[in-house]
């Protein structure tokens, strides 16, 4: 029987949703798409991701992939998607690919930005880190500079997670316009939290809660138990997959 392989590229608010991966007991992205798929395809569907994305977190260009024996055109399926799936998430497009194409393993790499928030605005709410505290922009640059020198950022994985391949951190810079901060990260791959916790020293750097010793101390134990602060999901944007 023959099959067919199709891409989607995805946007959606993380909000409400307990992350991409379908899980028991708990909305997921990965489900809700799912859902719509099957009732189009009439048969069931597994959509893989370029990689999961935790509760909270939002996407710009997530890309995921799914293989099925029936034939639908791209369009087609793009449309009724949009038109099926809560307003909360959007297919920006679908299109069919090779059989060997797979979101995950095929990315050669991925851009994720956070941003954090300086004043307070109930329109950012839900959409970034919001700091009371004075920040020292260059400090937090620094902290940046100081980051890209290394390969090994195995200090800012999750807890309990440890990866032997290094990192090409391809960029690392911000952006800040006086109110909004935004840190945007380049990559081969990622660990999970790495951007997460990335921020979070940076800008307790950016706070004097930790100095640039004390940040090369952590990086250096390339250990996830000495990359002890974390960031909020809510200001992480999963930005684009490269391919």
């Amino acid at each position: 029987m023959k099959k067919y392989n199709y891409k989607l590229t995805i946007k959606y608010i993380g909000t409400r949703y307990h992350g991409w991966q379908r899980q028991p007991n708990h909305i997921t992205v990965q489900q809700v798409i799912e859902d719509a798929l099957e009732t189009l395809f009439g048969e069931k569907i597994v959509l893989t991701a370029s990689g999961r994305t935790d509760a909270g977190v939002h996407a710009l260009g997530q890309v995921a992939n799914f293989k099925t024996s029936a034939y639908r055109k791209p369009e087609e399926i793009r449309k009724y998607l949009n038109a099926t799936l809560p307003r909360d998430i959007g297919i920006l497009s679908a299109e069919e690919v090779p059989l060997s194409f797979n979101a995950r393993f095929s990315a050669k790499g991925k851009t994720y930005f956070y941003r954090v928030y300086t004043h307070p605005d109930p329109f950012l709410y839900g959409f970034g880190w919001y700091i009371s505290k004075k920040i020292n922009i260059k400090n937090v640059e620094d902290a940046l500079e100081l980051i890209k020198q290394y390969k090994n950022l195995k200090s800012f994985a999750k807890k309990g997670d440890y990866l032997r391949e290094e990192i090409d951190l391809r960029e690392l810079f911000l952006r800040y316009d006086g109110t909004i901060l935004e840190i945007h990260i380049t990559a081969s791959h990622f660990l999970r939290y790495m951007v997460r916790k990335i921020v979070a020293h940076a800008v307790r750097v950016g706070t004097g809660k930790l100095t640039l010793d004390q940040l090369q101390q952590i990086i250096e134990k390339a250990d996830p138990n000495s990359g002890i602060y974390i960031a909020p999901p809510e200001g992480l944007f999963l930005k684009e997959v490269y391919y």
